[in-house]
């Protein structure tokens, strides 16, 4: 498989939730202006071992305009003149001296009526998405992701199954028979699925208590319908018939769903729930606080979910790790170098463990020449060794703490 070239924006902090598609937007138009703010000025203290280049990527949440010459100054100045109501409101309150508050009813529309501007923001950009949702981009890059964790050592060889699906096929009539649309069961059968002795392993997996979608399989196919936790609701509906999971989560997972009527994704953990302050959970109002109330809600949680497009959100996650940003091989709970699972833990063997495997990982990764002169076996014959060397120091050094 082609690695494709590394950019030079920090990945997200953790790749498989990431912000809005508003924002996506916003740091999307920043990266094609080249904002001079963001470009690398060679200060910056990088004390990771990972290989990604600082920032080209401003934070959404910067509120800096990408524009900076005279006319984008004009063009604001005009934007912003004081109409009379409130030169108005100027003079009155510099007359009394103290500041005119607002009622609480005054502050209610107002509020209402930002909501209504960032709702029709987040409807034309579901549009915009819709346009240009690609199935064929999709299927390219999930396979891309497999194959990169096959290709980085974490699943063997020979783990992935691309279509077409033969022994076993995708059920297509049960799966329609199961309410899935028709455009989510064509992706079905195009989609490359894992086997089965790398999907089930949870040593294997990539995502914590989680485990990939394999439509070929019965089990699948109905759990895709109404997955964790849902399933265990007393008249919980099932997912939007257009909704369809790559990630099939447990207790403490992850869901990842793709939406194949707007071309997003969904993303978020079963542990939390999707986050009520985007405007995607807002534009369908608020919640109840009878429990009763908060039950419904959270039947269909998935619809109040943070939006990506798709394609963006699955180059973000192969970024993520082919940049070492995220390590595979070792836990799903604990793959971030930068940020140790066990730092403030009672077992100092444990923060040393981890420690020690992040900066054996990299280190390999390095010598083995990745990503473009990689050398796979010599890596894994390298990593098997030092890591049975860790096991037997970190016992040790537990042996001792008793």
């Amino acid at each position: 498989m082609s690695n494709g070239p590394i950019r030079r924006y920090r990945p997200y902090p953790w790749p498989w939730g990431q912000p809005s598609i508003l924002a996506t937007i916003v740091e999307d138009q920043r990266i094609r202006a080249d904002f001079w703010l963001d470009r690398d000025l060679g200060e910056e203290d990088d004390s990771s071992d990972s290989d990604y280049v600082f920032s080209e990527r401003a934070s959404s949440d910067s509120g800096i305009s990408s524009g900076d010459s005279d006319e984008g100054i004009d063009s604001e100045h005009e934007e912003t003149t004081v109409s009379e109501a409130e030169l108005e409101y100027i003079t009155r309150d510099g007359k009394t001296g103290w500041p005119i508050s607002r009622t609480l009813s005054e502050r209610a529309i107002e509020e209402e009526e930002v909501l209504a501007r960032q709702i029709e923001e987040l409807v034309k950009a579901e549009r915009d998405t819709a346009a240009v949702y690609d199935p064929d981009e999709v299927v390219s890059l999930v396979t891309q992701l497999y194959e990169l964790f096959i290709n980085m050592g974490h699943w063997p060889e020979g783990s992935l199954r691309y279509a077409p699906h033969t022994d076993p096929p995708v059920n297509e009539a049960l799966a329609l028979q199961l309410g899935y649309a028709p455009a989510a069961v064509a992706l079905m059968h195009r989609l490359p699925y894992l086997t089965w002795s790398a999907n089930q392993s949870q040593h294997d997996s990539v995502l914590p208590r989680s485990r990939f979608a394999d439509y070929t399989r019965e089990e699948d196919l109905k759990e895709g319908r109404r997955g964790y936790p849902y399933k265990y609701f007393e008249r919980c509906p099932d997912y939007d018939a257009w909704l369809l999971p790559i990630v099939l989560p447990g207790r403490d997972g992850w869901h990842v769903m793709l939406d194949t009527e707007l071309g997003s994704v969904r993303a978020y953990s079963t542990e939390s729930s999707p986050p009520r302050d985007t405007v995607e959970w807002r534009r369908h109002g608020e919640v109840g606080t009878g429990r009763e109330d908060e039950e419904r809600a959270s039947w269909t949680e998935y619809r109040r979910a943070t939006l990506v497009p798709a394609a963006h959100y699955f180059e973000e996650v192969i970024y993520a790790y082919r940049s070492l940003s995220r390590l595979p091989i070792i836990g799903a709970d604990n793959n971030n170098p930068r940020q140790p699972l066990y730092k403030s833990s009672r077992h100092a063997w444990l923060v040393a463990r981890e420690r020690e495997e992040h900066e054996t990982l990299l280190t390999l990764y390095r010598e083995c020449g990745w990503p473009d002169q990689w050398r796979r076996a010599e890596f894994l014959e390298k990593w098997t060794v030092q890591l049975e060397e860790i096991a037997a120091r970190s016992r040790k050094a537990m042996t001792g703490e008793l």
